[in-house]
């Protein structure tokens, strides 16, 4: 992405389109035509997720899953994997299941994680079918 390019979308993300946050947010976290900066990347997530981006809501949970660009906190993370797989995020559900099924964040409970991994299923998320498939209850 060129200078202009991102000039033209930091100059969208202050002007307070949570569409152009979340995309900033990525370019952040990737270093696509900036400076690899987490904690920046984090930034623009959270003014995306505060308008009620899915997407910039489940990418806030992954970063306080992860640690990046904050300290690691499971705990931090569910509210927000919670809203956006409430709001239809696919990947938020992948999310939620995951930490149901282990116990990251909040208790261990093989039955929500089965109920999340269904609806990531069904949402379209790759992933979930094999995760659930490997599921014990």
């Amino acid at each position: 992405m060129s200078e202009a390019e991102i000039r033209e979308l930091r100059r969208q993300a202050e002007g307070g389109d949570a569409g152009a946050q979340y995309a900033l947010g990525c370019k952040y976290y990737t270093g696509d035509g900036v400076e690899k900066d987490y904690a920046e990347a984090l930034k623009w997530y959270r003014a995306s997720a505060a308008q009620g981006n899915n997407s910039g809501l489940c990418d806030v949970g992954y970063c306080y899953r992860n640690g990046h660009g904050v300290d690691q906190y499971f705990a931090k993370a569910i509210p927000f994997y919670q809203r956006a797989a409430n709001q239809g995020c696919p990947t938020a559900a992948y999310w939620l299941a995951h930490a149901y099924a282990n116990g990251e964040g909040i208790d261990r409970d093989l039955a929500k994680a089965r109920h999340w991994y269904e609806i990531a299923i069904q949402r379209g998320d790759s992933d979930a079918g094999e995760e659930l498939a490997q599921l014990t209850c």
